[in-house]
């Protein structure tokens, strides 16, 4: 008997002898369910205190900059910087990082500047990013 299909068999479950992962083979996959997390970030921002979330404040100038879908990124970053100036948002801050996997790249440069955040204003960060999110929910449904 021929000791040639042993041999074969070692030479392929050899763990020094295996293929090198390609970047075609990603080493970690991530999956994000982006509608449940629209959801969470939405439910956090949804507890106490609660301002007076009436889109109807936010002007037509930030409406239009967060519904820019070359924007989504630039904005989700202001979004990102913003929330290290507001308390208790550790909850939210962790989601935020999970959204990038959310939105499609780009496909035009951004032609103007990303929403302007007021510093340490919870109100107008829960407003703004609440718009933003609904925003992604009509556009990218998952």
């Amino acid at each position: 008997m021929s000791h040639l299909p042993i041999l074969l068999l070692l030479l392929l479950v050899s763990p020094g002898l295996q293929a090198a992962p390609t970047q075609a083979t990603p080493l970690k996959t991530t999956q994000v369910n982006c509608s449940n997390l629209r959801e969470e970030i939405v439910t956090l921002l949804n507890q106490p205190p609660l301002p007076s979330s009436n889109f109807n404040n936010l002007n037509r100038e930030d409406q239009r900059i967060l519904m820019k879908p070359n924007l989504r990124r630039p904005n989700l970053e202001v979004f990102q910087k913003a929330i290290k100036s507001l308390q208790n948002a550790t909850a939210i801050e962790s989601n935020l990082k999970d959204l990038p996997l959310c939105l499609p790249m780009a496909t035009d440069a951004p032609t103007q500047h990303p929403i302007h955040i007021k510093d340490g204003d919870w109100n107008d960060f829960r407003m703004k990013l609440k718009f933003y999110l609904k925003t992604l929910e009509i556009k990218q449904p998952q």
